[in-house]
């Protein structure tokens, strides 16, 4: 349940750097004390691939999200949820 509640604070924070530079750059966010650095680009058909890394720690993030749909993997395992808006709907009303 820790790992879902990381991820969509990830996706969550993905939300406010949409639309912005398309290089990748880092960004940290903290959650239940813990900080993580990730990396968001753009991929086909909408899409967005964040990757990251939990600080401190050997604990990795791949998410690939499309819309509300979020999947990938993390600290190596296989992870898929939905977000209740779409991220792509949400980054356009910013």
């Amino acid at each position: 349940m820790r790992t879902v509640s990381i991820l969509t604070a990830a996706a969550a924070a993905l939300i406010s750097t949409m639309g912005m530079a398309a290089e990748p750059a880092q960004q940290t966010f903290t959650r239940d004390g813990h900080t993580y650095v990730y990396s968001t680009s753009a991929r086909e058909g909408g899409r967005t691939l964040i990757e990251g890394r939990e600080v401190g720690s050997a604990s990795r993030f791949r998410l690939l999200v499309d819309g509300n749909r979020v999947t990938g993997h993390a600290n190596g395992y296989p992870v898929s949820f939905r977000t209740q808006t779409p991220l792509t709907a949400l980054a356009s009303a910013n």
